[in-house]
């Protein structure tokens, strides 16, 4: 049977930790959701007031289906992004797959590794069959990533206008 942790758990790997995200991020969570290039590039368009971040944030712990990490600079404790594990099908064992990263950091490697901390943990630990992800088919940048991390393309969709490339990767165990 397939259980999620209560908390996150620190995953570590060069420069990068992840750790759960709760309220203490509030201030650079805040800048990460009002990064324009990070919405531009993640799609968002929701605006939230801080009390709204506040709340879902102080509500990130003690989730059953999901997994929410904030993004740090191993040595610096610097927040950098947010990665999550979502979307959880208890039966086919799979979860999706988010990143947001503040744009003063992006091409430098961050991403990739955060990457591939949680897919080694979701495929490894968790023992999921699969992790999936959707992605703007403009952003390049990241579809690189995930397939440098092993994610393949497995279909398109289109969402107001937007074309988003769909891409998995499959526990070679499952």
């Amino acid at each position: 049977m397939l259980e999620i942790p209560p908390t996150a758990p620190n995953l570590i790997s060069g420069h990068v930790l992840l750790t759960q995200l709760d309220e203490s991020y509030l201030a650079p969570y805040c800048d990460l959701i009002a990064d324009p290039i990070s919405k531009h590039w993640t799609v968002t368009t929701s605006t939230f007031s801080d009390d709204q971040l506040l709340a879902w944030l102080r509500s990130r712990s003690g989730q059953l289906e999901r997994l929410d990490w904030a993004i740090l600079n191993s040595e610096t404790g610097e927040f950098l992004g947010e990665i999550v594990l979502n979307e959880l099908d208890v039966q086919a064992a799979t979860m999706n797959l988010r990143i947001a990263l503040l744009s003063t950091i992006l091409g430098k490697g961050i991403g990739t590794q955060a990457v591939r901390l949680v897919v080694d943990y979701g495929l490894q630990v968790l023992g999921l069959s699969q992790i999936t992800l959707d992605v703007w088919s403009e952003n390049q940048r990241a579809i690189r990533v995930y397939e440098k991390v092993g994610f393949v393309q497995t279909s398109t969709i289109d969402e107001d206008g937007k074309e988003f490339v769909i891409m998995q990767i499959a526990n070679p165990a499952s």
